[in-house]
């Protein structure tokens, strides 16, 4: 768009808004005088005010260009709602005239215009679902509102995970056979508890030395520590809930208790006042977490699945890393240890997966995805083996850092060996070649049953040269164009570039299916499986129609 261009369009939807908010105060000064005092109400913030003229704007602009009489219709019942924030209208408005043919959405800012009405209306939709056991305030956290189960879910070199529930609440028990371990009903909750060798026995010293493990968590209760140690706290990037990271629901501080079988599982992180020969202190860390069923590592041993849900669980772990690099985050241990998995549609469906295990992550909003490497003593992440090259090659210096922006990028890459029923070329038994000298032509050949497109995908995200991987954000969208996208758009015989119109028809169609089709889908009535919705929903959260294009042609040149 030129600058002559965007300066009009800047003029004259500046003083559109400027004359509404004018307008507005005019009125509602006139309706004051003459009815007098107001009743109370609840005044709408400045935000708020602005977000609603933006947004007529905005309609304005697009609306103006409807010809259709049906469009117009619907533009005149449902302008009242579409101000308000519903924008499912605005969905059918837009559905309805693009159908006409008429063309009347033909510039690219006006595109991308409906594309963020798209994102807002499912992030707000997404909002709204939030885990609601989890939404009334409670006014102290600790170990004794908790009852655990017998026996620890797993147990690691830093920490111990024990299933639990909120004490005095047990779970209706269930006669559904979707699960493949029937206690995860009676004890819903997985409580994370960290060893702590080095940490004071107070808040703050342990928050100072784990809040990388809080990254993912939805609250905190450290009120006060929040106000006193606001200069760490401020500079951690936060993550915001997503259907592929892990539900971290609270995060607090209390005494290590005497849990059974403690003494043989983990008695050196015991304190002494339990084990008199342990090195643990008195306090430590508790995440309270959603229990998921497994691993993926577990998961893929046990069932391998089939090239259909391996394709859908590949397209969540590309969502999971582009909303960690869309927050500044990188993970930078990603394993097939490292990611859960939730049976939520039952043995035989594809499951949800979800990443974990945000202790080695690089979430300092300071410096982004770029890290000083000044000294061999930074620590650049956790498992070695599947580090991305820039990484484990990188050598310190004075002005060197490391660029993490398609670091977990990659070893979702590697990940993709074993959910096709392969081993990781870089890591476990069947490991084959070495990040540090591989080369891009010893990447072992991917089955045949993989689409064309993605197998070329991971092999681009694999390529040693950071330059030529595709973004998280695009090689996700690529993943989901395989999977969702009309197959003309992908048949190499058939191959053709879809126009800018027929794109946004297509997305429009997908987000009224995940508005209109989403709550039933909850209650397990819905054409798709959960995960499928989830996958779907994530694309619309965060779709550009550029990012789209730019996926289309990616496609277009890798499929041969």
């Amino acid at each position: 768009m030129s600058i002559r261009l965007a300066a009009v369009r800047l003029f004259k939807n500046g003083r559109q808004l400027v004359r509404h908010i004018h307008k507005s105060k005019i009125s509602s000064f006139t309706r004051a005088a003459e009815s007098g005092p107001p009743a109370p109400s609840r005044p709408a913030t400045f935000v708020q005010q602005v977000t609603q003229n933006a947004r007529r704007v905005v309609v304005d602009a697009v609306l103006s260009r409807v010809t259709h009489t049906v469009a117009a219709d619907l533009r005149r019942k449902v302008t009242r709602q579409l101000l308000y924030g519903d924008s499912r209208p605005f969905f059918a408005l837009v559905g309805v005239s693009l159908a006409s043919g008429t063309g009347i959405i033909s510039k690219d800012d006006q595109l991308e215009a409906v594309c963020w009405e798209i994102r807002d209306a499912v992030n707000r939709s997404q909002s709204l679902r939030k885990n609601q056991l989890f939404t009334e305030d409670v006014p102290e956290i600790g170990l004794e509102n908790l009852e655990f189960g017998p026996e620890p879910l797993a147990k690691g070199c830093s920490a111990v995970v024990y299933p639990a529930r909120w004490r005095n609440e047990r779970a209706e028990a269930s006669t559904s056979n979707d699960s493949s371990d029937p206690s995860i009903y009676e004890f819903p909750l997985a409580v994370k508890m960290m060893f702590n060798y080095d940490a004071e026995s107070n808040a703050s010293a342990i928050l100072h030395a784990m809040l990388r493990e809080t990254v993912p968590a939805w609250s905190r209760d450290f009120d006060v520590l929040q106000v006193l140690d606001y200069t760490l706290t401020g500079r951690m990037s936060s993550l915001s809930p997503h259907p592929n990271i892990v539900e971290m629901y609270r995060v607090f501080t209390d005494r290590i208790p005497n849990m059974p079988g403690a003494m043989d599982l983990y008695p050196d992180a015991l304190p002494a006042r339990i084990n008199p020969a342990g090195s643990g202190r008195n306090m430590s860390l508790f995440l309270i977490m959603k229990r998921y069923e497994c691993s993926l590592r577990d998961f893929v041993k046990k069932s391998p699945p089939s090239p259909r849900v391996a394709q859908l669980l590949f397209a969540q772990l590309l969502e999971a890393v582009a909303h960690m690099k869309l927050s500044n985050i990188a993970h930078r241990d990603l394993k097939s240890d490292n990611v859960l998995v939730d049976l939520v549609e039952g043995d035989d469906a594809c499951p949800v997966v979800a990443v974990s295990d945000f202790g080695c992550c690089l979430a300092d909003s300071s410096h982004g995805l770029s890290l000083p490497f000044s000294t061999p003593h930074v620590d650049r992440g956790g498992n070695a083996a599947l580090m991305a090259p820039e990484v484990v090659c990188a050598r310190p210096g004075p002005f060197t850092s490391i660029n993490y922006s398609k670091s977990d990028l990659w070893s979702v890459g590697t990940l993709a060996y074993e959910l096709f029923g392969m081993d990781n070329p870089f890591a476990g038994v069947g490991a084959t070649l070495y990040n540090r000298t591989y080369s891009d032509e010893d990447l072992p050949e991917l089955p045949e049953i993989m689409p064309a497109p993605l197998k070329a995908l991971v092999y681009a995200i694999l390529s040693r040269n950071p330059s030529k991987r595709p973004s998280p954000e695009l090689a996700a969208t690529i993943s989901q164009l395989i999977l969702w996208a009309p197959s003309e758009w992908l048949n190499s015989k058939e191959m053709r570039a879809p126009s800018s119109n027929e794109v946004l028809q297509w997305l429009l169609s997908l987000a009224t299916k995940v508005l209109c089709e989403g709550n039933v889908t909850y209650s397990g009535r819905g054409r798709r499986t959960l995960p499928e919705y989830q996958l779907i929903t994530s694309l619309l959260g965060r779709v550009k129609l550029q990012q789209v294009r730019q996926a289309l042609t990616w496609i277009h040149q890798n499929s041969m």
